[in-house]
């Protein structure tokens, strides 16, 4: 069986000026915890998952300013909060060199092969260069292990 075959074409997909707060709402709107970032012509630039969301939560010890505070308090100041609120995702997102990407031509147990090295949720899905869908664990097993059992029946 080939990617495309399990290909969700229904996804969601970020801009790279999207803020960090549009992002997750539509994360948590589509219950799901990842997606990839595209231009406005369709051209996959990144990634962006719950963990890079949270990672752009932490302050980094470089901005030593306010990291001991915010250690001591264990508590964000409104500034820096503000400041996150407003960050565009392009400072957040895995960026298209670390991404991993499949060609719909793939055979799914590669899909999944990958997912399993990298720990990866889902995998943007392309036509040569342009963005068509994603392939995610869950469809693959349901395929697997329920959907298949139920052709076959």
């Amino acid at each position: 069986m080939l990617v495309k075959e399990l290909l969700e074409e229904h996804h969601v997909t970020l801009n790279p000026t999207d803020t960090i707060t549009q992002a997750w709402k539509m994360l948590a709107n589509e219950g799901i915890t990842g997606a990839p970032v595209v231009t406005e012509t369709g051209q996959v630039v990144g990634f962006l998952t719950d963990g890079d969301l949270i990672q752009a939560c932490m302050p980094s010890e470089a901005d030593i300013t306010i990291y001991d505070e915010i250690m001591e308090n264990m508590d964000l100041p409104a500034p820096f909060l503000m400041h996150l609120r407003n960050m565009r995702i392009e400072h957040a997102m895995q960026t298209e060199e670390n991404i991993i990407t499949i060609d719909q031509s793939e055979p799914v147990l590669k899909a999944l092969a990958l997912m399993y090295q990298y720990k990866l949720r889902r995998i943007p899905v392309l036509d040569g260069n342009r963005l068509i869908g994603t392939i995610s664990r869950g469809k693959i097993l349901s395929d697997l292990l329920i959907d298949r059992n139920l052709r076959e029946a």
